[in-house]
């Protein structure tokens, strides 16, 4: 019934004012409507209460205010979009035809739930009412507002949902306003682009909208205002606002051109394109020539952003305003290039690497005919003192090499190699490592030249005292990269004669199991260059790099072949050798985290031997690595009669005693030794007990001259061992 009168006043036509007797009869009617939970009837009777000012005296409607705005402020907010508009239309119309002060209370309000937290529903019926009663009381109150909400709009120390308000009043102003918020364009543009990289989503989504409805209605000022800003926000380091940049651009692109940016643009290729020759002409009659080449080259550095969506978006207005894309880019290269280069000399690896995938598809766009004029500007870039620049240069070669044929590179390879061979020397490491990339890329196109070209210098550099540190770490970035390709060539070479250990210690950090494959020619190369070097001031440093070697190995394969082969060195007539192999023996077990029990036996069995070498100093080093092995042995290993290691073990002991002039046997070791040693005096073999018993005894003895502290009476079975 409610619906029915509402309708029956909206269609009445009204050829004189209503008095109060009127206005008595319908106002009940239009205050009943706002508690009605019908959305068109609530609409309806904001319509009304919008129109009713025009029709009757303000004094006469005074009186009902009170009960009809609590209905068309809760009308304001409701999640209709419909219900809010005619609501917000309604209080912009009473406010200008009755005046600010019968409203006293209504702008606080306004105010208060621009900043609500609690729904944007809300935050935007505040906006859009706000927008209509400043419209409503003149472009005077506008200049009065218009400081603080951009003000409070710019601030990041703010809650988002206060931002976020204060940000949907620049969607619903323009529409109030029109042409007479033109002066508060530029100053809201900002607000709207740092918006625009907010980490809320929502605050992000206003902001878009916002600058939407900016382009859309000032296009002309949009162009001189917000186009700068887009241009820099093309290529912000933050992904977000390049990405809401590049929205905003294409609808400004799309409102110049006359085309609908909604078309679909999914198709097979990325290069297909719809646009015209005549969206061409107006783009460049509206920006200019130069501008234009900025925007499009931003466009098209945005198809090789490293986030998808930025890709995605860039791809889509490309396709839609670019009309032919080969064409496009040769018209619009040097601005690209100029872009290019400060993109690769940037601090931002974003940045860098949107400018090497550019570079690539470059080359794969417009052929190989465009490297003549692309890599004299690379090498170029090389010598600058930027050292981003540098690493830019490089990351920028590789991605040209992967969109290259093997002919063309080999073409540009005079020009290729030294500007690889300079990089891989740089004094910044960023700069080294995207040297190697550029290396490894660089080997994979033309193969073993690339090895015979660059290493070979890089090996001479390090003979240089300036540049050896530099050349040694550029060697250490291409082993990280390509250790298989690399170690074949550099092991013949740093162990010839004299054997180059500091750089193979060097190098073995990054070799990983590539290392085993050559063991077999580092180990005869470490053990002749230990073996010269031991006894003079240099043997310190080249054991340390040769334990520094062995070390680096950490696969079965090649523990066992270090293990096998160095034994065998020992076994060998030459005592030099014999020294040098224990040495690196001791060095390895001291030092090995490795898992070596599958190979105690066969190391015991070896080291005895060597106990009665006539060396003192292979005696030590032998003696040493018996004590590094069975320390870490498992005590069980000791204590079961059946152990092989056991066995082995107690017939070390028997070589121990048997010569007086073997070193002292290290306590730790001495006791769970005499522990198995007592076990075996209980054995049922008549002969397994009494060669133990001679072991114990000698090994006392020896304890007893040897030790700085006596051990303590040991006992077992009925006899008593003491030891003073």
């Amino acid at each position: 019934m409610t619906q029915h009168c509402l309708q029956t006043l909206l269609e009445t036509k009204f050829v004189h004012f209503i008095d109060a007797p009127s206005l008595a009869l319908i106002m009940p009617i239009v205050q009943r409507a706002f508690q009605d939970r019908s959305t068109d009837t609530r609409k309806m009777a904001a319509q009304i209460i919008g129109n009713m000012y025009s029709l009757t005296d303000q004094k006469d409607l005074s009186p009902y205010l009170p009960s009809v705005i609590p209905g068309l402020k809760t009308s304001l907010l409701d999640p209709v979009p419909e219900v809010r508009t005619v609501s917000a239309k309604a209080l912009g119309a009473m406010v200008k035809g009755m005046g600010e002060s019968c409203f006293e209370d209504l702008l606080p309000w306004l105010m208060a739930t621009l900043a609500s937290e609690q729904s944007s529903v809300d935050r935007s019926g505040a906006a859009q009412g706000l927008a209509e009663v400043m419209a409503g009381l003149g472009v005077e109150k506008l200049d009065k507002l218009m400081p603080d909400v951009v003000q409070t709009a710019s601030k990041v120390d703010i809650a988002s949902h206060v931002r976020d308000g204060y940000i949907m009043m620049f969607i619903y102003l323009p529409l109030t306003f029109g042409e007479r918020f033109t002066p508060y364009v530029g100053p809201i543009i900002p607000c709207i682009l740092k918006a625009l990289a907010d980490e809320n989503e929502y605050v992000r989504d206003t902001a878009l909208r916002a600058g939407q409805r900016i382009i859309s209605m000032y296009a002309e000022t949009a162009i001189a205002l917000l186009l700068p800003e887009l241009e820099q926000g093309l290529f912000d380091d933050l992904w977000r606002i390049r990405f809401s940049s590049v929205q905003l651009l294409g609808d400004l692109l799309f409102h110049i051109s006359g085309v609908s940016g909604k078309m679909t643009t999914e198709t097979a290729s990325e290069d297909d394109n719809f646009g015209t020759a005549q969206s061409n002409k107006a783009i460049i009659g509206a920006l200019g020539a130069e501008r234009r080449n900025r925007v499009l080259s931003g466009l098209y550095m945005g198809r090789s952003d490293t986030q998808l969506v930025v890709r995605q978006a860039s791809l889509h207005v490309w396709k839609i305003v670019v009309s032919n894309t080969p064409r496009t880019l040769r018209e619009i290269l040097p601005t690209l290039f100029s872009l290019l280069l400060g993109f690769l000399a940037s601090t931002c690896p974003d940045k860098r690497t949107i400018a090497a995938r550019t570079l690539g598809d470059l080359v794969r766009k417009l052929g190989e005919k465009i490297l003549p004029e692309i890599i004299p500007i690379l090498e170029e870039g090389l010598c600058s003192d930027k050292s981003d620049e540098r690493q830019g240069v490089c990351i920028g070669l590789s991605e040209i090499m992967k969109s290259t044929s093997k002919d063309a590179v080999l073409v540009f390879s005079e020009s290729l190699v030294p500007t690889v061979r300079k990089a891989l020397c740089d004094p910044l490491e960023e700069v080294r490592e995207a040297a190697a990339k550029t290396f490894e890329q660089l080997h994979a196109t033309i193969g073993h030249q690339a090895l015979d070209d660059i290493l070979p210098a890089l090996l001479k550099q390090l003979d240089d005292e300036e540049t050896a540190e530099f050349a040694l770490d550029g060697l250490k970035q291409v082993m990280a990269v390509k250790s298989r390709s690399v170690l074949p060539y550099l092991v013949p070479k740093l162990t010839a004669p004299p054997v180059n250990t500091r750089v193979l210690a060097f190098l073995s950090s990054v070799t990983g199991d590539a290392l085993t494959r050559h063991l077999g020619v580092i180990l005869p190369a470490l053990l002749s260059s230990l073996k010269d070097k031991l006894g003079t001031e240099e043997g310190p440093q080249e054991l340390s790099s040769c334990q520094t070697v062995i070390l680096s190995v950490e696969d079965e394969v090649g523990q066992r072949i270090i293990i096998e082969d160095l034994l065998e060195a020992t076994r060998g007539p030459d005592a030099g050798l014999r020294e040098a192999s224990v040495t690196i023996l001791n060095a390895y077990f001291s030092r090995t985290r490795l898992d070596y029990s599958a190979h105690t036996r066969t190391l015991l069995s070896g080291l005895m031997r060597l106990l009665n070498d006539s060396n003192p100093e292979v005696l030590s080093q032998s003696w040493d690595t018996i004590n590094s092995i069975t320390k870490v042995l498992n005590q069980s290993c000791l204590q079961n009669q059946s152990s092989d290691i056991r066995l082995v073990t107690e017939r070390v002991l028997w070589w121990v005693c048997k010569e007086a002039e073997t070193p002292a046997l290290d306590p730790s070791l001495s006791k769970p030794l005499i522990k198995a040693l007592l076990d075996n005096t209980k054995d049922k073999n008549t002969s397994v007990r009494s060669q133990s018993e001679h072991t114990l005894v000698s090994l006392l003895h020896k304890i007893k001259i040897r030790s700085t502290s006596p051990l303590k009476m040991i006992s077992f079975s009925s006899r008593t061992w003491h030891t003073a």
